[in-house]
């Protein structure tokens, strides 16, 4: 039976991406920073799909703590899944450093944290995947959330060096470029529905990509040509935009 490993399980994306492995009969590592909102995920799972799952309590900004928690797990897992993330106030984080922080802890620091250590045991052990939510937010800086978006670019980077060290060892990286989705994360910002994707949806598509080993993937395919053309604005009109 193949193991997958949801860090930040019990995120209204990764609970679904949880369940779309269970539901392909994978066991399962689930990690949380609150193991209590881990035990209705768990109960549902054990109970549709009559799949393995163990519990974690697992904090990503607690980087002296992630070598301890790899050893601890049963069985080194054959995929990862890091679908964590973190974006409040950017007005708050221009003024409270630590604010700016942690959007940088969570989104960009923590991730090479674990990734690192996962990714040389993959090595060794020559075969695994690792996949990764970034962000579109990432490709080019704007003012509303250009803290949040650097952070996303870092990962993004980080990830195509990762795949680009571990081809050669049969690990495969997958990027998910994401858009807005209907989280708890998102609420109180200024969606528009036909380019929102629904958690569950988006958690299927980062399934199936990791599962077919692609490299990068856009879970809403039009936010490929959207962020083509915001790439192709030359900088002395980018910078003269109203937000957005």
């Amino acid at each position: 039976m193949k193991t997958a490993l949801v860090i930040a399980a019990s995120s209204d994306i990764g609970k679904h991406i949880a369940e779309s492995f269970a539901k392909r009969g994978y066991s399962l590592l689930l990690t949380s920073t609150n193991l209590e909102s881990l035990k209705n995920i768990t109960s549902h799972l054990t109970a549709q799909y009559k799949v393995q799952v163990h519990e974690y309590q697992f904090d990503i900004t607690q980087y002296d703590k992630h070598d301890s928690f790899l050893k601890s797990l049963p069985i080194l897992p054959d995929i990862v899944v890091c679908s964590f993330g973190y974006y409040k106030d950017q007005e708050k984080a221009l003024t409270d450093f630590s604010e700016a922080y942690k959007t940088m802890s969570v989104n960009y620091i923590g991730a090479v944290s674990i990734l690192n250590l996962i990714a040389n045991e993959f090595q060794k052990r020559k075969f695994g995947s690792i996949i990764a939510i970034s962000s579109v937010a990432g490709i080019r800086g704007r003012q509303m959330n250009f803290l949040y978006g650097s952070a996303k670019a870092g990962l993004t980077t980080y990830l195509s060096g990762l795949r680009n060290r571990l081809f050669k060892d049969n690990v495969s990286v997958t990027t998910i470029l994401l858009g807005p989705v209907y989280t708890k994360m998102s609420a109180g910002h200024n969606l528009m529905p036909v380019l929102t994707a629904k958690p569950e949806v988006a958690a299927e598509k980062i399934v199936k990509a990791g599962l077919s080993k692609k490299d990068e993937v856009y879970i809403l395919f039009y936010w490929r040509w959207i962020m083509f053309v915001i790439q192709l604005i030359p900088e002395f009109i980018f910078k003269r935009l109203k937000p957005f």
